[in-house]
């Protein structure tokens, strides 16, 4: 499902009209919320259309990026990275980069990580050097904070065929700068690679870690103290892994493998609790093949073991989370489906939700739907949109649709606020 095409957002309306038009309605009241729009976007010089999460720095401002808009050399706009700053007057949007699809690269899909310094980095589908490709074979970027500007770099621009090639996932950075990351395509048997990128006295530098045979890495790994990596393959066929490479020789070893009950095709970056438990979300299966949140605990002799925190019901209750869940520091989870949600979406299978789990007695974890989307001005399709919360409790999010009138059945897309 992730596999992307450098065709921009276009691709992404394609895959709306995805498995999920055959839901059950479950209805549920969705917990009284405060729900706000922050910025519309308008498909012009502030782009259009972000398909990721968002990323706080110290002083409170967000940052993101947008799949397509800005300049118009690209098949829908190449994209740009934004900024949004509170204000007494609301929030206020900057765009810090605009994507031109030429070496600096273009289409950017998911989220941005920020360092300790307040630099921004992030991948590009499209765009770098010459790779065989006439849209180029994608970028790592950097941004940089500089006096009323922001200057970016492309790190390394990717080779195509074994090397890899069109990235979306996000970046990890390590304690000593090194940057990890999935590629979908290429790689040694076509089936996607984890890779590394150093910097050297040459410049940055790519080293495939792990070649995949079966399933594509579906999103940015995660590093533990050791230095470890984990992260998820999701497959064509519906299955998927976790895996885990062991830091120095990079040795992977299969953690658990997907059935359908326990969950399908995982597309999102996993996350650690404070006792090391990993935790993601599924696309599909559960008990009503519409996707779970799921545990995975370490437990004797190395091996784990899942739990499905909760099964996605369909309808109103929501389908096809594609983004990680989160933690509020009382242990509660919240994460985002693409589909289900308001049955006033009007397009047969809803516009997508935010929803919390709550820990119960026996394992047990009860969901609140928080916000369904309408496809109006409360906008449509959270898609790979992990929320970002700040010190209040308070969650922020995109969504890929909806919002601004002015962009076509579609629309433009949004950031929003929720106060649970």
């Amino acid at each position: 499902m992730k596999t992307r095409s450098p065709h921009g957002f276009w691709t992404i309306i394609l895959m709306l009209a995805s498995p999920f038009l055959a839901t059950v309605s479950f209805p549920l009241t969705a917990q009284a919320e405060k729900f706000k729009v922050l910025y519309k976007f308008t498909n012009g010089a502030d782009g259009g259309n972000p398909s990721a999460g968002l990323v706080f720095d110290t002083t409170g401002n967000l940052y993101g990026t947008t799949s397509g808009g800005g300049d118009s050399g690209c098949f829908d706009g190449c994209g740009t990275v934004f900024e949004l700053s509170p204000g007494l007057g609301g929030w206020s949007e900057s765009t810090l980069h605009t994507f031109t699809g030429g070496s600096d690269g273009g289409d950017p899909f998911d989220k941005l990580i920020i360092d300790a310094t307040g630099n921004l980095y992030g991948t590009a589908n499209v765009g770098g050097i010459s790779c065989g490709e006439n849209h180029g074979c994608g970028v790592a970027f950097e941004l940089t904070p500089g006096s009323g500007s922001w200057k970016e770099t492309a790190l390394y621009s990717f080779q195509g065929g074994t090397n890899g090639y069109y990235p979306i996932a996000s970046l990890t950075l390590d304690k000593h700068g090194n940057l990890y990351s999935t590629l979908s395509n290429g790689g040694n048997y076509e089936g996607g690679s984890v890779y590394e990128l150093t910097d050297g006295t040459s410049g940055w530098k790519e080293e495939t870690l792990y070649n995949s045979n079966g399933g594509e890495p579906a999103a940015a790994p995660i590093l533990d103290s050791a230095g470890n990596l984990y992260g998820t393959t999701s497959c064509c066929g519906g299955g998927g892994t976790v895996f885990e490479l062991l830091h120095g020789n990079w040795k992977e070893r299969t953690l658990f493998t997907f059935n359908g009950s326990g969950g399908g095709k995982p597309e999102a970056q996993l996350v650690f609790d404070k006792a090391g438990n990993l935790y993601g979300t599924t696309e599909i299966g559960g008990k009503y093949d519409m996707g779970t949140v799921f545990k995975l605990a370490r437990g004797a002799k190395g091996k784990w073991k899942e739990s499905v925190l909760y099964s996605l019901k369909g309808g109103t209750d929501g389908a096809a989370p594609f983004s990680t869940p989160i933690f509020d520091s009382a242990g509660n989870l919240y994460a985002t489906t693409m589909h289900g949600g308001s049955t006033s979406c009007g397009n047969g299978h809803g516009c997508g939700t935010v929803f919390k789990l709550t820990p119960g007695k026996n394992g047990r974890w009860k969901e609140t739907v928080l916000h369904r989307f309408t496809g109006g001005s409360d906008g449509a399709y959270p898609y790979f949109v992990t929320l970002a919360m700040d010190a209040a409790g308070n969650l922020y999010g995109t969504t890929v649709g909806g919002g601004n009138a002015g962009c076509g059945s579609i629309g433009c897309g949004l950031v929003f606020e929720i106060t649970p």
